[in-house]
């Protein structure tokens, strides 16, 4: 009975780690869906990002001198937007970029250094925005970038399988943008509702906390349980009756 109660629970737990792990259950083999969350306006340059700025043109020895980046932080070169919102840039001096788009100060810098070279190109990125992983997958910090969705982090760190919980995911993120508050809000990979969540895209500075799924229960512990405690009995059976 002893052993036939184990393989039962054993199976029980293999059962709910399924359950657990198991991605968008509720779907029909073949769907679609409507109404999906959209991505929001794109973000947009604020003071403490550091950008990356590269500049091209038919004139590669002339180019060159734009493309000498300042020390920036963490060993990363760049231009760090300041608190009022500028950064200095070679032959410009300041230029305001905070509020811009990546693609709107692109433009801007393209325009304002055509007196000094001709049929520019300028790529404008942000270096410094990520995400935190932690939990039930690989722990590590993502850099952000456009329109990564919480599926692309998870891929990224290795996926949930059953080690983790998909009906239990944490995602924290910054409530204003002094960072003062958070939210935190529960999200459940099991069903279709994630794509309708405004927290499908991530945005800077989230952490996903995947919660771990209990140690799964297999034969082999099953057994090695039965054998300890048939052992122990027989034993305990000895040593009364001797």
């Amino acid at each position: 009975m002893l052993l036939l109660g184990g393989w039962f629970l054993c199976l029980q737990t293999s059962c709910n780690t399924a359950k657990h792990s198991t991605y968008f259950q509720d779907m029909l083999r073949d769907t679609t869906l409507a109404n999906l969350v959209r991505h929001p306006v794109e973000t947009t340059i604020a003071p403490g990002d550091l950008l990356s700025i590269t500049v091209a043109s038919l004139s590669p020895e002339n180019t060159a001198l734009y493309n000498v980046a300042p020390d920036g932080v963490d060993g990363l070169k760049g231009y760090m937007v300041d608190k009022n919102g500028d950064i200095n840039f070679i032959k410009l001096g300041k230029v305001h970029a905070a509020g811009l788009t990546k693609v709107a100060l692109s433009n801007q810098l393209q325009k304002d250094l055509e007196p000094y070279l001709s049929q520019n190109v300028v790529t404008v990125d942000i270096q410094n925005r990520h995400i935190t992983m932690m939990g039930a997958v690989s722990t590590k910090v993502l850099p952000l970038t456009d329109k990564m969705t919480l599926l692309d982090a998870l891929a990224s760190s290795g996926d949930i399988g059953a080690k983790g919980k998909a009906d239990n995911i944490l995602l924290i993120r910054e409530a204003d943008s002094t960072g003062s508050q958070k939210t935190f809000q529960r999200l459940n990979l099991t069903d279709l509702s994630i794509f309708y969540s405004p927290y499908f895209y991530l945005k800077p500075n989230d952490i996903v906390y995947v919660e771990p799924a209990k140690p799964k229960m297999t034969a082999v512990t099953i057994i090695s349980l039965v054998v300890s405690t048939t052992s122990f009995i027989f034993l305990l059976i000895d040593r009364i009756f001797r």
